[in-house]
């Protein structure tokens, strides 16, 4: 596990001084040791945190003729295995890494290597013979990679501060990011807040040649739904087997690996399971939080009901939240804006596992494979709920919701009914696409102003979900959902939280629920077997059964997120009133200042639940403030 940077330059100011530069912008990816590569053009360069082959897999790693070199972030699950097949075709190895399989396979299959890998992954690799570039990124996305196609040449790192560190990256903001950053609290790939500046997409390489040219070839993405008929019992067997594998697999490692474990069925079942393949009590880690109030998700009691079953080696921290005290570095881990307020707890759950191992697995996935979202059985129920006489729904129902107070008291609950009965009676896509918006155009037009909204393309913010979810409409609406969520949610939110704040202290974490074999199985599974009645995960449950306490398995689901509304009308304010103001929207200029201001004053006094976008729009006030002001470009 590391991070990687680099570039191939075509033109003057690229040399090995700026190669070094943009290498220490990411120490904190890979605190123990650094090494790079430089010859006239090109330049790659990573800093390790060692993991495997403690003592020899310093990189860049070069094959045999020394005709090819790689630097790498993350690790190849099945290197061993990969390593004695390429032993017996001849090839020799000079180190025990994961790392040095990858040049090999590029002397025997070239561009088409990373087929044969199993694991989280991105590398960039040099063909001193062919002189080319081959950049590429794993089946999910679970590591990040980002580039800059610049006229004097291709710039690619690990994280966009690598890249921003050379100065040649125009800083203009993409007007489109932003809308759809306000539309989801992220921004989806293969977009960034930089015009200049994009993301290589999961499952794909990308071969750049000397003259600037570049070929993206995709090599993987997430499997067509494909049910298969099997009894229950098969798939409970079936996916048992499958997943202990993952995770057997997921333990390679010359150093502890621990686990977080929240009161979940999916931490709890990774953890059961390596408890059981290791044999000897596992290192886990929980945070509760003082001081927060019954808002703030405390799943201690669930966990420690599976510390006393496995005798686990568990880690119990109680820690304060202080946003203020947290919030710059979460603003530098992240380079662009971001704003799901559960980086919160997974900032402080991060920083308290990294004081113990590096290595850390977490139940991440679960939820996207079978079923564990509100908005997965919201649209299992809205199938049903159209079958209901119009007369009745129209007339009755939705007349009854729609008088439910709309205030500071209302539940999350009343919310969710509301959202429900006015996406009612649309297809499946603009359900789906509803469920997963903050803000409907209308809404979120008001905030920008005239020059931005004209700007902007509302449509391609919302095909961005639409389409993903049309592309599989042969599926169920469920199957099409979990498809769609791995393509978009996983990957722009929770990976990228995981990933950015696990690195910030030097943690890294692997997640076996998305072993590549694993999710295509998933996708076979049918869709009753994921929803049962209103049992969301139905066939993961079973198989916890036999490794879990049942209220572990079969209790309320709680989100692992901050009491954000809470807050802004409380201890947070003062902060928010200090950065989100009239003067630095205007500095901004982009935002409709009355109407932000306006959305605060409603949120405080009640008359509306405002945290969602308030927060956005703190989130990225404090990320222009960082990132020196950069320009918008309306034209």
């Amino acid at each position: 596990m590391c991070g990687i940077c680099g570039f191939l330059g075509v033109g003057a100011g690229f040399n090995e001084e700026m190669l070094h530069r943009m290498n220490a912008r990411i120490v904190r990816r890979g605190p123990d040791g650094a090494g790079h590569y430089f010859d006239s053009r090109v330049g790659l360069a990573m800093r390790r945190l060692a993991i495997i082959d403690l003592g020899g897999g310093q990189q860049p790693i070069f094959n045999e003729d020394k005709s090819a070199c790689v630097v790498f972030n993350g690790e190849i699950y099945n290197y061993r295995e990969v390593r004695r097949q390429l032993q017996a075709k001849g090839h020799r190895f000079s180190t025990d890494s994961d790392t040095e399989v990858i040049v090999h396979l590029y002397d025997e299959y070239g561009a088409d290597l990373p087929r044969y890998l199993e694991g989280m992954f991105a590398f960039a690799l040099w063909d001193l013979r062919r002189q080319t570039l081959l950049l590429a990124r794993d089946r999910l996305g679970i590591k990040p990679l980002y580039i800059a196609r610049l006229p004097q040449g291709v710039l690619f790192g690990s994280e966009m501060k690598s890249l921003l560190e050379t100065g040649l990256v125009p800083n203009d903001i993409d007007l489109q990011a932003v809308d759809e950053y306000l539309t989801y609290t992220n921004i989806p790939c293969p977009r960034t807040i930089y015009r200049a500046i994009t993301q290589l997409e999961p499952g794909t390489t990308l071969t750049v040649q000397t003259d600037g040219t570049a070929t993206a070839t995709q090599y993987w993405s997430v499997p067509e739904v494909s049910e298969e008929s099997r009894s229950e019992a098969e798939w409970i067997l079936a996916c048992e087997t499958n997943l202990r594998a993952a995770v057997e697999s997921h333990l390679v490692s010359d150093v502890p690996v621990g686990a977080f474990l929240s009161g979940g069925v999916d931490s709890g079942l990774l953890v059961a399971l390596m408890a059981d393949i290791l044999g000897r009590p596992v290192e886990t880690f929980t945070v509760g939080f003082q001081g927060a109030g019954s808002a703030f998700i405390d799943e201690r009691t669930y966990a420690r009901a599976l510390v006393e079953r496995y005798g686990l080696s568990h880690h119990e921290i109680d820690t304060t939240p202080n946003f203020e005290e947290i919030v710059w570095d979460i603003v530098e881990a992240f380079d662009q804006p971001f704003a799901d307020d559960s980086v919160i707890p997974s900032y402080y759950v991060s920083k308290a596992a990294s004081q113990h191992v590096k290595v850390a697995m977490t139940g991440l996935g679960g939820d996207e494979l079978f079923g564990g979202y509100r908005r997965h059985l919201g649209l299992q129920l809205g199938e049903y709920y159209a079958r209901i006489p119009s007369l009745l729904r129209r007339g009755l129902i939705e007349p009854l919701i729609r008088q439910l107070p709309d205030s500071r008291n209302s539940s999350d609950t009343i919310d969710h009914l509301k959202r429900f009965i006015r996406s009612a009676g649309q297809p499946a896509e603009l359900r789906y696409q509803d469920s997963m918006a903050t803000l409907a155009w209308e809404q979120r037009r008001k905030l920008f102003t005239p020059d931005v909204t004209s700007a902007i393309d509302s449509r391609m913010t919302s095909n961005i979900i639409t389409s993903a979810f049309g592309s599989n409409a042969d599926g169920s609406v469920l199957e099409r959902a979990l498809r769609t969520d791995l393509r978009t949610y996983l990957l722009d939110d929770i990976l990228t939280l995981t990933d950015r704040l696990s690195m910030w202290h030097s943690l890294e974490l692997r997640v076996p629920f998305l072993d590549h074999r694993f999710v295509e199985l998933a996708g076979r599974i049918p869709a009753n077997l994921k929803i049962r009645g209103s049992i969301q995960k139905y066939l993961l449950k079973k198989i916890a059964e036999r490794w879990l306490p049942r209220d572990m398995i079969y209790h309320k689901k709680q989100g692992f997120e901050a009491p954000m509304g809470r807050w802004l009308r409380g201890p947070l304010l003062p902060f928010f009133d200090s950065i989100v103001n009239a003067s630095t929207l205007a500095n901004i200029g982009l935002f409709n200042t009355e109407e932000i201001l306006r959305l605060r004053n409603e949120h405080i006094a009640g008359r509306q639940k405002n945290n969602k976008v308030l927060f956005s729009v703190l989130m990225f006030c404090l990320w222009h403030q960082r990132a020196n002001h950069p320009t918008p470009v309306t034209a």
